[in-house]
């Protein structure tokens, strides 16, 4: 049985159709913002919240991330369908540096 090399048309339909069904089902939406941190002595559990949204950069959005003590209680959900995903870029100022401290 001899084989068939596909045309140029059908490796083009071929394509097309893998495209589609890769395709990503969501919009992703980066969010930019600084890290407004607790205390360098707290200890216990800790979540990020945004705590005021910026104007604009052009097209990148600009927000005040903030932590705040406890549990998050509104935990991270999949989004429905079509809606954009937000992907957090968190800009994190170290704390400063203290003599006697142990380096992590």
């Amino acid at each position: 049985m001899r084989m068939r090399t596909p045309t140029r048309a059908g490796l083009l339909a071929l394509l097309e159709c893998l495209e589609v069904r890769t395709a990503p089902e969501h919009r992703i939406k980066l969010r930019f913002g600084n890290l407004k941190r607790l205390p360098q002595d707290y200890k216990g559990e800790r979540h990020v919240v945004i705590s005021r949204h910026l104007p604009n950069r052009g097209d990148q959005e600009w927000v005040e991330f903030e932590e705040v003590p406890g549990p998050d209680p509104n935990p991270p959900q999949r989004p429905a369908r079509g809606l954009p995903i937000h992907l957090d870029i968190v800009l994190v100022e170290a704390y400063p540096w203290r003599e006697g401290a142990a380096a992590v």
